[in-house]
């Protein structure tokens, strides 16, 4: 599939659009480029590599036109595309969540993640923010260390959700400001200036759905190491970025210096010694995983702890797209 046709649900998503904008950085040629919307005008067009493309209204898509379909944003209408295009032979990239035990999972930047299924693959998922994180992390310091327990509280910001999270924050925000009330329209509750304790429906275990999706897509990258992760996972009134604080306790002996090369040696890794790691200033419009602050467990014997920041769309959603475009292009 070196001559991709793509079409693009999304394109006007910070997704969408981010990943637009490498693609023509990086020069890669589509046979044909369909950009989707399901409010599209009649004459809508955007462009690409110098080239104008008309975008079409989703009822008006032809998938016999194309041969992968992105979805790039959280649309509830967007399982009857999908299905129609799969009916119809096309690749699928779901990172729009629409199907997700559907797909392969993808995640790029690992140096000894499976990503040749792709070559193969109809419906592929790129991995979630959440479990890029960690899997960066986790990953190559496995392959060294046997890891006998990990506890991480994941800070996750509104744009999560896509675009519709730092919208609902954004609305929130000026209404508290001008002393307005305000009423929940995406988040279950007020979500300005405020900590959301539970991300997706609580289980008899008092896990989330959402932790529990994040470990079954850790599993093909880490194997058993997934099974000794505990997440908590919280929303917090931050537009971009993520923040991870992690423990991580190992089976062998291992000093705190060991313990920062195995980290600092990770790929996509950049430790931050020398100033304080926040989300504003490292968790938007940047490719690497932050981490700071690592340091040594009191009481415990190989047990250590870390802060880590990443913009979670670009780095956590963006570049695992990109990294599968790149593979359809020289299939």
């Amino acid at each position: 599939m070196a001559e991709i046709k793509l079409a693009l649900l999304g394109y006007d998503t910070d997704v969408g659009k981010a990943l637009t904008e490498i693609m023509e950085q990086e020069g890669i040629e589509l046979e044909d480029y369909i950009p989707l919307s399901y409010t599209a005008d009649e004459y809508d067009a955007i462009g690409y590599l110098g080239k104008n493309y008309q975008i079409q209204r989703v009822e008006d898509f032809e998938p016999e036109k194309a041969n992968v379909l992105m979805i790039a944003g959280n649309y509830s209408e967007a399982g009857k595309l999908v299905a129609q295009a799969r009916k119809s032979g096309l690749v699928i990239i779901d990172a729009g969540e629409v199907n997700v035990k559907e797909g392969r999972i993808f995640v790029d930047g690992l140096a000894d993640a499976d990503t040749d299924f792709v070559y193969d693959a109809d419906y592929i998922v790129p991995m979630s923010s959440e479990a890029t994180m960690l899997s960066l992390i986790l990953k190559p310091i496995s392959e060294r260390m046997t890891i006998s327990s990990v506890s991480a509280v994941m800070m996750e910001s509104v744009s999560g959700i896509g675009d519709s999270g730092t919208a609902e924050l954004a609305r929130e925000s000026i209404s508290l400001f001008n002393m307005r009330d305000i009423a929940p329209r995406i988040f279950p509750s007020q979500m300005a200036f405020n900590v959301h304790t539970a991300v997706g429906d609580i289980n008899l275990d008092d896990t989330t759905t959402h932790e529990n999706n994040v470990i079954d897509e850790l599993r093909p990258v880490l194997g058993e190491t997934a099974d000794v992760i505990n997440l908590t996972s919280v929303v917090v009134p931050v537009f971009y970025g993520h923040t991870l604080s992690m423990n991580i306790s190992f089976l062998e002996d291992i000093s705190l210096d060991e313990f920062k090369n195995l980290v600092a040696a990770a790929p996509g890794v950049e430790l931050v010694d020398d100033e304080e790691l926040t989300p504003v200033k490292f968790g938007k419009k940047e490719d690497k995983l932050y981490i700071s602050r690592i340091r040594a467990l009191k009481g415990q014997v190989s047990s250590f702890t870390l802060v880590a920041v990443m913009d979670n769309f670009l780095r956590g959603v963006v570049l695992n797209c990109m990294g599968i475009i790149r593979k359809l292009s020289l299939k």
